[in-house]
């Protein structure tokens, strides 16, 4: 397809309602890449990570889903013009994403009368990112601590980030407030990158990964098979961003479990 003939193909995705509203909101003229690979690509949208995924690509709670097999043809070296935003849309290659539909991405709600009496961190041990700069991770979330969590760690998504994205999402699943710690994260987020503020974000307001949602909604069935694959699933997500996602839950559970129990 020539690049006259994307100019008039619009393409469907399927948007979270907050990215659908934010790029409605956001001013015309290019956005930055912020990492690009085959079937994620992220940008910064007035200051947010947006993220524009294929049908491999992880469910996440920032991203437009496509029905692309991949997004070389945009992420490879000199491919396509640069990303813009033109009245609400985003525009790639030429091409405007138009939403054809929504997705929720909202941590799903479970009954802590379900929440298991035993963490499962306790079986799996604390997590560490593959690349050098081992994070010493808590046994538990605070206030205090947020300052330690917060931007420690490699990668666009630092392990503490994706400790606490797991965390405050068990929390938003269980319907338990937490507003200290959501208070210390907001004020902490300028000190990690613009993908895992937004990813932080998105927490806050109860928006998880899909792999995430997956294992909560495990979490409040009884069968341990079922928790344990779903666990599983969503450690493989990413370089270690499962694994930090996974250990947040775990950690939340564990401290709903001893609410419950008092």
């Amino acid at each position: 397809m020539s690049p006259d003939s994307d100019a008039r193909v619009a393409l469907p995705v399927a948007a979270p309602p907050r990215v659908a509203a934010w790029l409605s909101r956001a001013p015309d003229g290019p956005v930055e890449v912020l990492h690009a690979g085959r079937d994620t690509l992220h940008l910064d949208v007035a200051g947010r990570a947006v993220g524009v995924g294929a049908v491999a690509a992880p469910g996440l709670p920032h991203v437009l889903r496509t029905n692309l097999a991949t997004l070389s043809e945009w992420v490879s070296s000199g491919a396509g013009s640069r990303p813009y935003v033109d009245s609400g849309s985003l525009h790639l290659d030429g091409r405007a994403l138009v939403t054809g539909r929504l997705v929720d991405v909202r941590a799903p709600r479970f009954d802590t009368a379900w929440t298991p009496t035993a963490s499962p961190a306790a079986a799996q041990g604390t997590p560490r990112p593959r690349g050098a700069g081992l994070v010493a991770l808590p046994d538990h979330v605070a206030p205090p601590v947020v300052d330690d969590l917060v931007g420690r760690g490699d990668g666009l998504t630092p392990l503490g980030d994706d400790v606490l994205c797991g965390w405050l999402a068990a929390h938003r699943a269980a319907g338990v407030e937490t507003p200290a710690v959501d208070d210390a994260v907001r004020r902490a987020l300028p000190r990690t990158t613009t993908l895992s503020a937004t990813l932080l974000e998105c927490a806050l307001a109860g928006e998880v990964a899909d792999l995430a949602g997956d294992y909560l909604r495990a979490l409040a069935t009884p069968s341990e098979t079922t928790v344990h694959a779903a666990r599983a699933a969503l450690v493989r997500l990413g370089h270690s961003s499962g694994a930090g996602l996974a250990h947040g839950i775990d950690l939340a559970v564990a401290a709903l479990a001893r609410g419950v129990a008092a």
